[in-house]
């Protein structure tokens, strides 16, 4: 199985937007970089099956945009309270091993998804920049400390 840690693309700022933080949406520059991003993913390597996104508007449309590279119709996307920000690792594990696919897709937001990933490959200090993914691999279903990182790329490093 392959777990994919993806941290929504640029968001406005949360000085510059005046509504709650959970509405902050992605910058036109932000949805672009990330599409681009996602056709290139899509040529080079398989995508997603499933994609589990955080409530928050930034990481719905994240996978809204992730979602057509990997094939996924929107509406099949799952957003789900298990990967808003404060994300607990067993919960979000035995959620995830219950859902179909080979590879499927976290979208979610930083500190949590480098905490996540350290706890998954066993260790270690990860720091994802926005719109970055991280492939976990994992011999059968993923479980803390038994995961392998495959690749860990950005939109910036795409281009």
């Amino acid at each position: 199985m392959e777990l994919w840690l993806v941290r929504h693309a640029v968001a406005a700022e949360r000085e510059e937007f005046d509504g709650p933080d959970a509405e902050r949406p992605l910058t036109p520059k932000g949805r672009r970089r990330f599409r681009e991003f996602c056709k290139a993913l899509a040529k080079q390597t398989a995508m997603p099956q499933l994609i589990i996104t955080s409530p928050l508007v930034r990481a719905v449309q994240t996978a809204a945009l992730l979602a057509p590279a990997a094939g996924i119709r929107k509406r099949a996307i799952v957003a789900s309270d298990l990967v808003a920000p404060g994300v607990e690792l067993g919960a979000l594990l035995n959620f995830v091993r219950d859902q179909p696919g080979e590879r499927i897709a976290l979208v979610g937001h930083e500190p949590d998804l480098g905490h996540l990933l350290a706890a998954l490959v066993g260790g270690g200090a990860f720091r994802f920049g926005k719109g970055f993914v991280a492939a976990v691999e994992f011999d059968s279903a993923p479980a803390a400390g038994a995961g392998r990182l495959g690749w860990l790329f950005g939109p910036k490093l795409a281009r």
